[in-house]
């Protein structure tokens, strides 16, 4: 008798054929060996194979008697006691059949591997499939199996077999993906085999204590099986499960989706992708041209610079490489630490993503990522919202500063249309592309056990609402099949961004009702967002646990509550006021107390570590949830956010910053702070990529989570600065030299206003999510 799991393993590969009962003469000469067996089989265990395997009657005597003519011409030491011969496996007037006995030994590796029983059991539930190629494919499967035949053998060995770790908390169990594809059957016949891979969900009931918990991964199973290509998702979904309901009862469920199976098969390429390519060799030919015309222009000493020439060197490698590596800073505001403080948070937003993927993905331990979300150390990872929020903060500030010193500058009298104009045509050709690459390439640059899960799901819903994403209103239209999960970050900015203005522009002219709207803005926004938390019974921010995070756009939290803009305009106010506290410090030449520094560095200390590291209490194993404390938090965390790290602009700014300012104004972070935008697009591309072709679970530590992080930083910053020299920067380039037009020349005289650009190059353009 065979346990479950490996009747499970064995069935899942063979189960897809025979829809006729004729026995194929190799098939028989090969269960004729079990005969030779001196094996003496018990009724208990003739009775507990009944249950467990449905056999065909027809098939089953074609068997015996075959059997019997075998062993007429010599003699057998086979031994079943009477009562044993006269069992029929079909008791209470059902089909009748006698059973041929397993052996203790089987003479080759192939029947080592399927006993007797095993094979009944397996062609008697191919009878099901109801796919004619697929059950051919199937017993051509089984038969190959008993014969040696190595596609076969190999096909076998590809599935998971008994589960290992099933109590550790290893619930991916991924067999061998590239044996399983790589399977070919080169055999003279009509019948052709091939490999396919298909990962099933098996899910179990589980007690209601455990259904509770949020830690550990649930109640799926993730088992993999290799089975011919010519069978679909359902013929497996529905092999499985008959095998599983004769083995362990019908308290399992088992899914196999279309995108859940992989199968060699030839490549495809469409007219978007033809044009995509079309569109990139477009753009490489013009910086090879643009950077060979540089090249000789410094070769012959040319210095007049045109229009023209600005224009056709904005595209050359050589202007756009010196733009992210150049370390100096310059400009009248005072701004270099901004540097700091974008380059820090985009590393450790990164970081957060890394371990979110590793941690919620195939693991070999579930308590590994269980105990790492419990951990105060890792708050600066896990709570990565927060400094997403910083970008918010930022992106406000700037675009507060800047905007006072220009109404300043022109009397009040200032045309917002270009600005948000050119803002559109900033963020979107770089943004465009990368998804364009989503929908085309990105399905074909890999493969693994999850590619299609994660990846070809990224492209359906790409290929589906690529224009929502660019109208940038994802965060509220279609956000539950979003494109790119970090997407949404880009929306809420823009939304903003849009409404700044009038607030920006009531601080400039009315300078006591301006900061009192300011100030009520951001009181309603507090009550806003903890009034939904009170009353929906949210968590107080996106708790990262395993079991609710498999596909980030589906969590309920993050798809209904993290992404909406009225869920942030907190942060975003917060900024638009430090910018406004700032610009009346540097134009009234304000100098704080030392007691009044004293007292804010304090209080910028304890509202900052508190506000990162008190996320830790919500994990812990004896906190016990309170919609009260839940929506404390999560309102007055984005509050008391705001005014640690406005503070600490502000002071860096003034010259008050300390030691902060020198490590935030270091010069290695301005490449670095360069390149974030471009490093917020692509970052989704090198996780899906890593998870999908990931072949094996993962055992997390410290130091794997470490090494995984700093791998994927350097891949997300390498392909960002790519992205950003081949769109980003010579568009942005373009963007100047068109603003310089919509300019009045009385403002393109004063040097502060270059300076101001340049401070929005360096800022507003770091579009980043968590």
């Amino acid at each position: 008798m065979i346990r479950a799991a490996a009747l499970l393993a064995i069935a899942s590969v063979a189960a897809l054929s025979l829809n006729e009962t004729t026995v194929d003469k190799h098939l028989l000469k090969r269960l004729s060996t079990y005969l030779d067996s001196n094996k003496t089989i018990d009724i208990d265990k003739l009775r507990n194979l009944n249950k467990t395997v449905l056999l065909n009657k027809e098939l089953v005597t074609i068997i015996n008697n075959y059997v019997n003519e075998q062993n007429q011409s010599k003699p057998t030491n086979t031994k079943v006691s009477d009562e044993v011969e006269s069992y029929n496996v079909y008791e209470n007037g059902k089909m009748g059949s006698t059973l041929v006995e397993s052996i203790e030994e089987s003479p080759d590796y192939a029947s080592s591997i399927v006993l007797a029983s095993d094979v009944l059991s397996l062609t008697s539930a191919v009878a099901n499939v109801e796919d004619q190629t697929c059950r051919e494919q199937g017993y051509r499967f089984l038969d190959g199996l008993l014969q040696n035949k190595r596609w076969a053998l190999k096909m076998f060995d590809a599935s998971s077999k008994s589960p290992e770790g099933l109590l550790y908390g290893s619930s991916y169990h991924l067999g061998n993906f590239d044996e399983c594809i790589g399977i070919r059957d080169e055999g003279d016949d009509e019948v052709k085999v091939s490999g396919q891979y298909c990962l099933a969900t098996i899910r179990w009931p589980q007690p209601e204590k455990y259904k509770k918990s949020r830690l550990g991964r649930g109640e799926i199973l993730r088992w993999a099986v290799c089975v011919p290509s010519a069978c679909d998702a359902k013929a497996v979904e529905r092999f499985v499960g008959d095998v599983l309901a004769r083995s362990v009862g019908n308290t399992t469920t088992v899914t196999v989706e279309h995108r859940d199976c992989y199968y060699k098969e030839p490549m495809t390429v469409s007219t978007n992708d033809v044009a995509f390519l079309s569109v990139i060799l477009f753009f490489i030919v013009i910086i090879f041209v643009s950077t060979s015309y540089e090249i000789a222009c410094i070769y012959q000493g040319r210095k007049k610079k045109t229009t023209a020439h600005e224009i056709i060197v904005s595209f050359s490698l050589l202007n756009n490489g010196k733009k992210i590596l150049f370390t100096e800073q310059s400009n009248s505001m005072g701004l270099d630490c901004i540097s700091g403080i974008k380059a820090l948070s985009m590393i450790f937003i990164l970081a957060g993503h890394t371990s979110l993927f590793v941690g919620t993905g195939p693991v070999m331990d579930e308590s590994g990522w269980d105990n790492t979300v419990k951990n105060p150390n890792n708050c600066l990872i896990l709570n990565g919202m927060l400094l997403v929020d910083t970008f918010l903060l930022l992106s406000a500030f700037l675009f507060s500063r800047i905007l006072l010193a220009e109404l300043d500058k022109r009397r009040g009298k200032l045309n917002v249309l270009p600005i948000l104009l050119f803002r559109y045509i900033r963020l979107t050709p770089s943004y465009l592309v990368v998804i364009w690459f989503y929908i085309t390439w990105m399905p074909k640059i890999g493969e693994g056990p999850l590619w299609k899960e994660k990846v070809l799901l990224e492209q359906e819903r790409c290929s589906s609402n690529w224009w929502i994403n660019i109208l940038y209103v994802n965060n509220f239209v279609n956000s539950d099949s979003m494109c790119m999960f970090q997407s949404w970050y880009l929306a809420v900015d823009t939304q903003l961004f849009i409404i700044a203005p009038i607030f920006i522009y009531g601080l400039w002219r009315w300078r006591r009702a301006g900061p009192i709207m300011l100030g009520l803005s951001i009181v309603a926004s507090v009550f806003v967002t903890a009034i939904i938390t009170y009353k929906d019974d949210l968590d107080p921010t996106v708790m990262v646990y395993a079991k609710e995070f498999t596909d980030i756009i589906s969590n309920h939290y993050f798809n209904k509550v993290y992404i909406k803009t009225y869920m942030k305009m907190t942060t975003y106010f917060m900024g638009l006021l430090m910018g406004y506290i700032l610009h009346r410090v540097q134009t009234e030449n304000y100098e704080f107390s030392r007691l009044l520094k004293i007292s804010a560095w304090i209080c910028n200390i304890i509202l900052g570590t508190v506000t990162m590291f008190i996320v830790t209490i919500f994990y812990q194993d004896w906190y016990t949830y309170n919609n009260i404390e839940a929506a404390a938090y999560a309102s007055l965390s984005r509050l008391s956010w705001g005014i640690a790290n406005g503070w600490l602009i502000i002071a860096c700014v003034t010259g008050n910053g300390g030691i902060l300012n020198k490590l935030l104004t270091w010069k290695v972070f301005t490449p670095f702070a360069r390149l974030t935008y471009s490093a917020y697009l692509v970052n989704g591309l090198v996780e899906l990529f890593y998870m999908g072709q990931l072949r094996h679970p993962l055992h997390i530590t410290t130091y794997s989570l470490v090494e995984y992080v700093l791998s994927h930083v350097i891949l997300t910053f390498f392909f960002g600065a790519i992205v950003c020299v081949m769109f980003e920067s010579p568009i942005h380039g373009i963007e100047k030299i068109l603003l310089r037009r919509f300019v009045s020349p009385k403002a393109r005289e004063n040097p502060r206003q270059d300076q101001s650009q340049d401070s929005s190059r360096s800022t507003s353009q770091s579009k980043l999510e968590s």
